[in-house]
């Protein structure tokens, strides 16, 4: 078990040292072409799969000159079921506050790997590689368990998953190895809905102000509305113990100089929308308010859509009971079932219509920031997990 161990954890730390940063999008090919040889090593059929410059281009024009690719692998040996296991392999930027480590210089200690994206998602990733591994040495496998390693998540996924999805057989199942934690299975995901308002008004020295309009006054008055009036209300609104939520005034700018009446001033919205809401209707909220403050502003007002990221749900999932069920049998625990409070790229596989839950190792709260970590153990209990469900599908028995 120990050797095991130490090649999970070799894999791990390998996959850290790979800075597959977005933005914008680096040493992809590297990362991808790493797990190919792995898997091609472990007797399973790849295909790496380069995303059309022009789909980049569509969805990220800023970033078109850095490739994307996508390492499909499968183990079919029936036309029966089959169950598709996807991990996204870009991670965020290191960022600064590291006291174990830097970030890409992985270190374990007392049965942690530490390293940016050791949580989300190359522990993922790892689990995966070691579930293809452990299918390959099963002599009395029968089935279809089909792999994506896929970029972008990070950035929404539309060059990853999105892509992905029409490019491949849809699936029966498919499970997304986000860091759920080992007692948790996300059936959902909120939605986001990010605006930039923009208040222009007029110009004029700070000396004579009458001459001008106020775009910052306006605007905070504006805000003000919105926080007391309208962000209550949001924030009342639950579902599955989680709740709505708006954020005014992550982004702000505005303003030339002291001695100028400012003409110009924006701030940002950032609304996460639950699974029971509608994502235009939520939008329609806060700009039938804003609309109904034009009367009372001589600036102008006007409110730009910068992401706009749709909630997910599965109901009715015959692949949950069967999760349920093995991890219970499995790890001896009830997992709770929850929904994320991010958009994860498993509403790519439910919007398609494919029964998709997301489960995997690691803690959401360690990703993204410094000494991110994730316990070796917790990978290897994982796959225990995702095996027991690939018995359970193929014995019919989910």
């Amino acid at each position: 078990m120990s050797e095991l161990v130490d090649h999970v954890s070799s894999i791990l730390k390998d996959l850290i040292r790979v800075k597959t940063v977005t933005p914008p999008g680096e040493n992809y090919l590297d990362l991808v072409t790493y797990l190919d040889g792995l898997l091609t090593n472990y007797g399973v059929n790849t295909k790496i799969i380069e995303v059309p410059k022009s789909i980049i281009k569509e969805h990220y024009p800023e970033y078109a000159d850095h490739p994307r690719y996508i390492l499909l692998a499968e183990l079919c040996n029936t036309r029966d079921k089959r169950i598709h296991f996807n991990a996204h392999y870009d991670v965020v930027s290191g960022g600064g506050g590291w006291l174990v480590t830097e970030p890409f210089k992985p270190v374990i200690i007392n049965g942690r790997v530490y390293g940016r994206g050791a949580s989300d998602d190359k522990g993922g990733v790892t689990a995966l590689v070691l579930l293809a591994k452990q299918l390959s040495e099963l002599r009395d496998f029968r089935g279809c368990a089909e792999f994506s390693f896929t970029p972008d998540e990070e950035i929404g996924g539309l060059t990853g998953v999105g892509y992905l999805i029409n490019q491949i057989r849809r699936p029966d199942y498919a499970i997304v190895t986000e860091p759920t934690g080992l007692n948790t299975i996300w059936i959902g995901s909120m939605g986001i809905l990010q605006l930039d308002i923009v208040v222009r008004g007029l110009p004029s020295h700070a000396s004579q102000p009458w001459y001008g309009i106020n775009a910052f006054e306006d605007g905070i008055t504006m805000a003000y509305s919105l926080i007391t009036r309208l962000k209550p209300r949001i924030e009342d609104r639950q579902f599955m113990n989680e709740s709505a939520s708006v954020v005014l005034g992550g982004l702000v700018r505005g303003g030339d100089a002291r001695n100028i009446v400012p003409s110009y001033f924006q701030f940002s919205i950032d609304r996460r929308i639950l699974p029971n809401e509608d994502i235009d209707q939520a939008f329609n909220e806060i700009v039938s308010l804003i609309n109904m403050f034009h009367s009372y502003v001589k600036s102008t007002i006007d409110v730009y859509v910068i992401n706009k990221i749709e909630p997910a749900i599965n109901n009715n999932s015959l692949l949950l009971t069967g999760l349920i069920n093995a991890i219970s049998e499995t790890l001896k625990v009830n997992p709770q079932v929850k929904i994320s409070r991010v958009p994860v790229d498993t509403r790519y596989f439910q919007k398609s219509g494919i029964d998709a839950l997301t489960y995997g190792p690691g803690d959401i709260a360690a990703a993204h920031g410094p000494d991110e970590y994730i316990q070796i153990n917790d990978i290897m209990e994982s796959v225990k997990v995702y095996l027991k469900l690939i018995r359970r599908i193929y014995s019919n028995n989910i």
